[in-house]
């Protein structure tokens, strides 16, 4: 990563961030109990063969001279305060979302790939391990910014990563409040989306997060990346999960999550997308809808769109198919 002074980068940050779009809607009040949501994980052993993917899907490379997408939201900000976002949806639309980072480790290598794919996800960082002064959290705090600067959007995961519900009130202002003020400092905008650690929430907590401003964003489809340890397996998961919320939820996409802080999650990312255009290949031969990667929480706030639909995007969708999956019969 080049070398570039904090203020700088965080002085262009913020200049990239004046102009950041709207969204509204609600999901649920702040002051009904929250159910908190069990990952599914299937056991590595019971998972079917891996997906063929015989040659490299013809992606359309985002290049970084051409224009990018305009300046958004990056911190939620604009989102209204007190909903609870599940993540569900019967549409097969689909969102990545990374917690556990920064890692000098991985983060990094994860921005580039998803630089390549054309991907804009939302990272729920955990301030433990950048804000203060010593180089290596100074090297995080810079990987934070770089984060922004790509046009991902960045929420809080708290400092400790402790449950919240197991806290008390104190407690967890106590830890919202440095975990914000780190965050704060880093890109110079206050959080305002949360991942609760470990999906757990309850009506109090929801209450006190509600009060400080906070979406909570959740997720359906969880990869099961930190009880695997190989690509292969992640995928398989993410497979199975999606398949197994149609039968059982009727709900078709969702809010995937991974952890960039795993080797093996940056190299299923890209299989991932690779995956779902090939099936998409196929879902385009039956006339029948296709998977959507977007990076707006809107479409999953039920009664509400962002400024293009859904079905616009289909239609946009369908065209770039047609044309990567003649290139890829080509081959």
């Amino acid at each position: 990563m080049p070398s570039i002074p904090w203020k700088v980068r965080l002085s262009g940050l913020v200049l990239l961030l004046v102009a950041a779009g709207s969204l509204g809607g609600a999901l649920r009040p702040a002051s009904q109990p929250v159910v908190e949501p069990t990952p599914v994980v299937a056991h590595v052993s019971a998972l079917a063969e891996p997906l063929p993917i015989d040659a490299p899907f013809p992606l359309e490379v985002v290049h970084g001279d051409e224009p990018g997408p305009p300046p958004r939201d990056v911190t939620g900000a604009n989102y209204p305060s007190g909903l609870t976002i599940d993540g569900s949806t019967k549409r097969r639309t689909i969102l990545f979302s990374f917690d556990d980072g920064p890692s000098r480790r991985t983060t990094p290598d994860l921005l580039d790939i998803l630089d390549r794919l054309g991907i804009r996800a939302i990272f729920f960082v955990k301030t433990e391990s950048f804000g203060q002064g010593n180089r290596w959290e100074r090297e995080h705090t810079e990987i934070v910014q770089e984060i922004a600067s790509r046009g991902h959007m960045i929420g809080n995961h708290t400092e400790t990563h402790r449950q919240l519900p197991l806290l008390r009130n104190a407690e967890i202002d106590a830890e919202l409040t440095l975990s914000e003020r780190k965050i704060e400092n880093a890109i110079g905008l206050r959080p305002r989306l949360i991942r609760p650690p470990g999906g757990a929430l309850s009506a109090r907590v929801q209450d006190l997060l509600a009060a400080r401003g906070y979406t909570s964003v959740l997720w359906t489809v969880y990869t099961g990346d930190l009880e695997v340890d190989t690509a292969d397996d992640v995928v398989r998961t993410f497979f199975r999960v999606l398949k197994r919320r149609e039968r059982e939820t009727g709900d078709r996409g969702g809010i995937v999550l991974l952890h960039d802080t795993q080797r093996h999650s940056l190299d299923a990312v890209p299989r991932l997308v690779d995956a779902l255009r090939r099936r998409n290949c196929e879902l385009l031969g039956r006339d029948e809808e296709l998977y959507d990667i977007v990076d707006d929480l809107g479409y999953f706030i039920p009664g509400h769109e962002p400024p293009e639909s859904l079905d616009d995007r289909q239609a946009e969708l369908r065209v770039r198919t047609q044309r990567e999956c003649a290139a890829l019969a080509l081959r």
